[in-house]
């Protein structure tokens, strides 16, 4: 009888260990919508994106906020986004990968550019 009350206090304690060890739902991680939220800040230069909670943001140079662009924005399944830039007509649509503090869009040609959260 001992024995059976110890095994049971193991496998509590062990579930109570494993789920203690998960990630939480609302770490950015786990939720990309809140990870891509923020300013990015170009890792060979002055741009900036900026992703703000409402789906919209901004894009320009860091040291002069009026000639930004203003943009709307809507994350898609597959690691896609699509982004309408005021007076646009069309969104632009790329694919982004956020790993850590690095946001990696694929730019109008297709090739990587890596912003770096501030």
């Amino acid at each position: 009888m001992k024995k059976a009350i110890a095994l049971l206090l193991v496998l509590a304690m062990s579930a109570v260990l494993f789920a203690a060890c998960g990630q939480k739902a609302d770490t950015p991680a786990a939720d990309p919508a809140k990870a891509i939220l923020g300013q990015w800040e170009y890792e060979g230069g002055d741009y900036v994106y900026t992703f703000n909670e409402d789906g919209t943001g901004s894009y320009g140079v860091a040291d002069l906020p009026t000639a930004s662009m203003e943009f709307t924005y809507e994350l898609k399944d597959g690691g896609k986004i699509s982004i309408l830039y005021t007076g646009n007509t069309e969104p632009f649509e790329t694919e982004y990968v956020i790993e850590g503090n690095k946001l990696n869009i694929k730019d109008s040609f297709g090739s990587d550019t890596i912003y770096v959260k501030k």
